[in-house]
């Protein structure tokens, strides 16, 4: 998911303000022989504003017993689907959802939702960008745009007293935008250095590739704008395409850390564009291989095959699957000694390299593999040993004890996830526009628990035996075809 925003900060510095107070303080405690009746009253008055403080400090040490909330889901008659969750935080995140991901592209508005994510500050029919950044700024809040293929997520993050100017600004940005044609031919720099930040990352640019050979269209369409677009689209081409998929029903007002019944009301004030009964089509897994080498050192690789969705029952049994075979390096500068992965790839080369299994599920579809990053003479070995590996695991099966590790790491994974709450309200507002409710930590802690070995087992076999996919970037003078891989 690439994430663009902007950030508001107050003008004046906790620092400046105290120096400010003392300063101020400080003056009335030199001169308090010549002050009059007045100044001595008022100076009394300030230090029981500074003993009740006080009093107020020793009392919140002893801590409040606040009830915990369940989410809450909500739809509302015109059209938006409304979920939060009240964690009391003193900072609260609202995000506006719209089923209108990157997947609803075609050739002739292609890269549409990247140029609609770098955009998403400027000018609406109710304010300028200078006066959205001026709102900011005084609330104090940060707003950003991410893009998945699936959905467009805008973000505020602000002190909670102040969350209905951030509503109100959401609401504008995606009920109304401008689209004035200055601006969006000011965004065509921003769009240039997103494609040439991206052939920098290896990392990045293999992922899409992987979803492009697997897919083609739909789920394969790229969250970045290809070099011919950039700069063709039009401010008609860009209000079409909100028109269409920014519309009732297609919708959601996600809050993280704000009371239910007022993300409501907020949500009510909303005017969307009404139904445009767009077609959704299904994404069809292909298969197949690409590569685009590149100037790098190193080699980039990753094999797949269709993995569960989202709906899938087999959806947790494959990511309890994806932690058994390893997800790289568990502590920062570690090694995949603990990753089952790791461990045979380590048989086949005594080189260093990187490797990690990939489970990435959506609404109608899923991959499930490995990547891997090595020295390019190197990498055939490499690729080889992990898929020999994968095909073991179809025949001996995933024994007990592995699936209890991989279900406490899953659990761990997911939980420190819950920790950030950027992730945390991202995964809310996936769950609410794929299915219309949420689940909450512990239901998904029985759900983990109730999946066996068994389970496990059977949905390694059916995605292993599936087509495989293959996607190759960086150093390409060593990497093997996917079929001398498979021999």
């Amino acid at each position: 998911m690439i994430t663009t925003g902007i950030r508001g900060v107050n003008s004046l510095s906790r620092d400046q303000s105290c120096s400010h107070f003392c300063r101020l303080v400080g003056r009335k405690v030199r001169h308090q022989s010549m002050a009059s009746k007045v100044s001595r009253n008022a100076f009394r008055a300030l230090k029981g504003r500074l003993y009740s403080a006080q009093a107020a400090q020793q009392e919140s040490h002893a801590g409040v017993s606040l009830p915990k909330q369940s989410p809450q889901v909500t739809k509302l008659p015109n059209g938006l689907i409304v979920a939060s969750l009240e964690n009391y935080s003193p900072i609260a995140r609202v995000s506006v959802v719209a089923n209108a991901g990157s997947r609803f592209e075609n050739e002739e508005n292609s890269g549409v939702t990247h140029c609609l994510r770098k955009l998403s500050g400027l000018s609406t029919n109710e304010a300028s960008a200078f006066g959205i950044t001026r709102q900011i700024q005084q609330i104090g809040g940060n707003i950003s745009c991410a893009s998945s293929r699936e959905y467009m997520f805008y973000n505020v993050e602000c002190i909670r007293d102040s969350i209905d100017t951030g509503v109100e600004i959401l609401e504008d940005i995606t009920t109304c935008p401008a689209f004035k044609p200055w601006e969006v031919s000011d965004a065509k720099p921003g769009l240039d250095l997103d494609l040439a930040t991206l052939t920098e990352q290896p990392n990045v640019l293999l992922y899409e590739l992987l979803h492009k050979v697997a897919y083609g269209d739909t789920l394969g369409q790229s969250l970045y704008a290809p070099n011919y677009a950039v700069g063709g689209l039009n401010p008609e081409q860009l209000m079409s395409y909100v028109r269409q998929h920014y519309t009732a029903g297609r919708m959601g007002l996600i809050g993280l850390g704000i009371e239910h019944n007022h993300l409501v009301s907020l949500g009510e004030k909303f005017k969307l564009f009404p139904s445009s009964g767009v077609r959704v089509e299904k994404a069809h897994y292909r298969g197949g291989e690409i590569r685009q080498g590149t100037n790098s050192n190193l080699s980039y690789a990753a094999i797949v095959t269709e993995g569960p969705s989202c709906a899938d029952k087999d959806m947790l049994a494959a990511s309890i699957l994806q932690m058994v075979m390893g997800t790289g390096p568990l502590v920062k500068y570690g090694s995949n000694s603990s990753s089952k992965l790791g461990q045979a790839i380590a048989k086949a080369t005594s080189q260093p390299f990187a490797v990690s299994s990939i489970n990435a599920n959506y609404t109608d579809s899923g991959l499930f593999g490995f990547y891997a990053v090595g020295q390019p003479s190197e990498i055939g070995k490499i690729m080889k040993a992990g898929t020999q590996h994968f095909a073991s695991v179809t025949k001996s099966g995933i024994t007990d004890k592995d699936v209890a590790v991989g279900k406490n790491q899953l659990k761990a994974v997911i939980a420190m996830a819950h920790e950030n709450g950027d992730a945390h309200l991202t995964d809310m507002a996936e769950q609410v526009m794929g299915n219309e409710q949420i689940t909450s930590l512990e239901e998904l802690n029985k759900l983990i628990d109730a999946v066996t070995a068994a389970d496990v087992s059977t949905a390694a076999k059916k995605i292993f035996n599936g087509k495989p996919s293959m996607a190759a970037t960086g150093n390409l003078s060593h990497m093997p075809y996917l079929d001398q891989i498979l021999k």
